[in-house]
């Protein structure tokens, strides 16, 4: 599933998200230069680890590159494939069923019934097909975006080093980035180095490349590798890249099995059994064995569609130039750049809109126009102490 993916480039690439985007990353970056983020990403040249390792993360490794695995939750996937199953088999219900109730036009005679047709059998036939055209183009404007989340896309995501060409490429759905060439010395790693075992369980190494434009608009944010089972894993994983790239496959150890890519049915099982691992690795392994038991029909059925979603799907392949980058006389690919992507949205400034004149109450009104009324023994009083005054 594609979803968190999908999500952090939707906001970069939106006009309604992409202004807020800006201004975190704005943020961020002040926090840094003040010194007050986070300060836990790691460079190339850094050293965090004496024991690199890189078990159940890998693909391939050679000379030249090493293959990784990626996306944050490969193994859930499942749920959205039933979702898209039971759109698929209403559809095709109301196509089959719009095809019978509109032979009429055809025959003349009503379908079920065998009877001549009435003017309302015509009606009730274009009345089907209207309503089949309408719910379609929904599912392919609107809801074709959450289908391709796991269905009817490539199957994995992967992301290649190559140690030769100095460059990280990463295969990626058209929707989430596409395919893009980064450079290797300008990533950095969430290495999370310095913080407690438990404190990182279930999650992944991640791997950033900031904006810096012209060239980079974007943010791109990969997670790398298998679900860690602890702080140790991450950190181990991403010394395990540092060495390879930095000084070579030699300096790092041949892992025990690399990853297969053919979707074995056990492999979605074992997808499913990952949920508990954490619980398993902390000693809790008869209390998970009760839970599985008794959770064990939604079990099965979250790994058949996890077995589903990937026979729907195919496999990544890399572009030719990739593939023979670093080989002798063969081209180096180009680094990504703005114009590989669309624009970036505008965002124009809110126009502050013009104050109203207040109105005037009523009641504020009417007192205004009112004229001081005399009041006949003040004003008589007042008049002759002012005679007074002036015989005087």
């Amino acid at each position: 599933m594609y979803w968190l993916e999908w999500m952090i480039w939707y906001i970069q690439t939106s006009p309604r998200e992409h202004a807020q985007w800006q201004a975190k990353l704005r943020k961020i970056e002040n926090a840094d230069r003040a010194g007050t983020g986070r300060g836990n990403s790691r460079g190339i040249s850094e050293k965090v680890s004496e024991t690199p390792s890189a078990e159940g993360s890998l693909y391939e490794i050679n000379e030249r590159y090493i293959d990784v695995g990626a996306g944050e939750s490969q193994e859930r996937r499942g749920v959205i494939t039933y979702i898209s199953l039971g759109i698929a088999y209403f559809i095709f219900k109301v196509s089959g069923f719009a095809i019978f109730v509109n032979a009429v036009w055809f025959t003349g005679v009503h379908s079920a019934l065998k009877t001549p047709a009435t003017m309302g059998d015509f009606v009730f036939g274009v009345f089907i097909v209207t309503l089949l055209g309408v719910f379609s183009y929904v599912v392919f404007r609107y809801a074709r975006i959450f289908i391709r989340l796991e269905n009817f896309v490539q199957r994995r995501m992967l992301i290649r080093f190559n140690r030769c060409t100095r460059q990280v490429y990463l295969h990626r759905p058209r929707f989430a980035g596409g395919l893009t060439v980064l450079d290797w010395e300008k990533v950095s790693a969430e290495a999370v180095v310095g913080e407690e075992e438990s404190a990182n369980t279930g999650r992944k190494l991640i791997l950033l490349w900031g904006p810096s434009m012209p060239d980079l608009p974007h943010l791109h944010i990969v997670f790398v590798g298998k679900r860690a089972d602890g702080t140790s894993d991450i950190v181990n994983l991403w010394e395990f890249i540092r060495r390879y790239m930095e000084e070579g496959p030699e300096s790092v150890p041949a892992p025990k099995k690399l990853l297969g890519k053919v979707p074995w049915p056990w492999l979605s099982v074992m997808a499913s059994l990952s949920f508990f691992k954490p619980l398993w690795r902390a000693g809790l392994r008869w209390q998970v064995a009760c839970i599985v038991a008794l959770a064990s029909p939604a079990l099965a059925l979250h790994s058949l569609g996890h077995w589903m979603s990937l026979l729907l799907c195919w496999e990544p392949r890399w572009p030719r130039i990739i593939r023979e980058a670093g080989l002798p006389g063969k081209p180096v690919p180009p680094l990504s750049t703005a114009a590989d992507w669309p624009p970036l949205p505008k965002v124009e400034p809110k126009e502050k809109k013009p104050r109203r004149p207040r109105k005037s109450r009523p009641a504020d009104a009417q007192l205004a126009e009112k004229e001081p009324q005399a009041v006949p023994g003040i004003n008589s009083e007042v008049d002759s102490n002012t005679q007074s005054q002036e015989s005087k």
